[in-house]
């Protein structure tokens, strides 16, 4: 895959501002806060439907005006798709403290869509950028997206899968608190009840399915990536934990002693830890026991679903854990052990969707390259083939190996604004230039 065009409209920092992308390396140079990681940002807003920065669709629109727009046109497959956004502020009471309605426009080769989620599966990219610690650091729901993402790439179907699973949530959700003011089921609301049961142990069994099957095969790349990063001292491990409000919580000092994808637990128990390594099987539990899991936890803990007004099971509450030889990452690996667990997980993503996908992915690399040493830099390449194109942001090219900067297009980025550079451009054309960005 390959983008051919970025075209911005008074989003974040950019007034108006396009750039045509070269088929190899584009390097955006600028110093901090100009409007680098915003672009890349835009490129992901259009390829997952969502931003990771934005606390609401509200702060994508510049200061100051009524509407954004972003629109991408690539290349997949030998054929040639544009994706469209047009985020634009509804009215709002005179004297109003609360936030704008955004109203929310998606055009797909011309084609209008109502949900941002029409954009999901359609341009596959990996990410590296600082916020990727969040797989240790951040909350659970960090971790259960990125996998949905890698999910989606492999597999756009199961965007829908997603999209069903959390209206059905929604639904259920509404029920439990209907329930709950009334003070009573009936019969008839029982009914309804495990309708809804039925549909999220259907649903909500696939997707823990397929996030098993995702995890196994990342730990088969990511066992061997750790390995070379630590010098063949530590060994990578990760469990996927299907959450309940009856499971303890994972103890901070918790081991892994099982290197294989088990079940922690039998398939009767409310919890379930699935455990993997290198050999990425998957077949230890299957759909049916997952759902199995789900229907039994609904039934035994109705009471305590209706008193809480919420859905306490099912994957919008799983979380997974990581393990460097067999402690838990978060609370016994030091800081350079969690970012060498964390890239070699990433690059796990990025080996699994290039060799699964008939096209390369657009690889997106925010302000992190400078970050990695020369060795950590030649692991990353060697993964990138001939067809990948590649973006990336920094404040300096200082320190990056030569092969980053051969043949790439140089985009300056400063206060919104975009000016691109010819890609027979070399390193020592840019310091003679006298351009200092660090």
């Amino acid at each position: 895959m390959q983008i051919k065009q970025v075209t911005l409209t008074n989003f974040r920092n950019y007034a108006y501002a396009q750039a045509d992308l070269w088929h190899e390396r584009n390097i955006l140079l600028g110093e901090n806060a100009q409007g680098k990681s915003n672009f890349i940002e835009a490129i992901e807003l259009l390829a997952r439907g969502r931003s990771d920065r934005a606390v609401s669709d509200d702060d994508l629109i510049k200061a100051g005006c009524p509407s954004t727009s972003v629109q991408l046109t690539f290349e997949a497959e030998g054929r040639q798709e544009t994706l469209a956004l047009t985020l634009s502020k509804g009215n709002r009471q005179p004297g109003s403290k609360a936030r704008s309605t955004i109203e929310k426009s998606v055009k797909v080769n011309g084609v209008s869509y109502t949900s941002l989620r029409s954009l999901g599966g359609r341009l596959a990219t990996v990410s590296f950028k600082s916020e990727d610690l969040g797989l240790l650091r951040a909350g659970p729901k960090f971790r259960r997206e990125w996998l949905d993402q890698i999910i989606v790439n492999l597999k756009p179907s199961m965007q829908d899968r997603l999209a069903r699973y959390q209206k059905a949530v929604a639904q259920r959700n509404r029920l439990l608190k209907t329930l709950f003011e009334k003070g009573k089921v009936s019969v008839s609301q029982q009914d309804e009840l495990k309708i809804w049961d039925q549909q999220l142990a259907e649903h909500g069994s696939a997707i823990v399915s397929a996030r098993i099957s995702v995890l196994g095969s990342l730990l088969n790349k990511g066992i061997e990536y750790q390995s070379k990063l630590s010098d063949q001292q530590e060994t990578l491990a990760a469990s996927y934990e299907l959450r309940n409000s009856h499971s303890a919580e994972t103890e901070e000092n918790e081991r892994l002693d099982d290197d294989r994808l088990v079940v922690g637990d039998s398939p009767q128990a409310n919890h379930l830890v699935i455990r993997g390594n290198s050999e990425g099987e998957g077949a230890a539990v299957t759909a049916q026991d997952i759902a199995a899991v789900l229907l039994r936890s609904y039934k035994e803990s109705r009471f305590e679903e209706i008193a809480r007004k919420q859905t306490l099971f099912g994957p919008h509450r799983d979380d997974i854990s990581f393990f460097l030889s067999g402690k838990q990452a978060t609370a016994f690996a030091s800081q350079g052990q969690q970012r060498s667990l964390v890239l070699a997980m990433k690059l796990a993503e990025l080996k699994l969707v290039s060799d699964r996908l008939n096209d390369s992915p657009v690889l997106l690399l925010d302000d992190v390259l400078a970050e990695l040493d020369l060795n950590r830099q030649s692991l990353l390449m060697s993964l990138i083939r001939s067809d990948m194109q590649t973006i990336i942001t920094t404040t300096h090219i200082s320190g990056f190996r030569p092969e980053w900067l051969e043949k790439a297009a140089f985009i300056y980025v400063k206060e919104g604004s975009l000016e691109r550079q010819h890609p027979d451009v070399s390193e020592g054309d840019i310091c003679n230039a006298g351009i200092d960005f660090g």
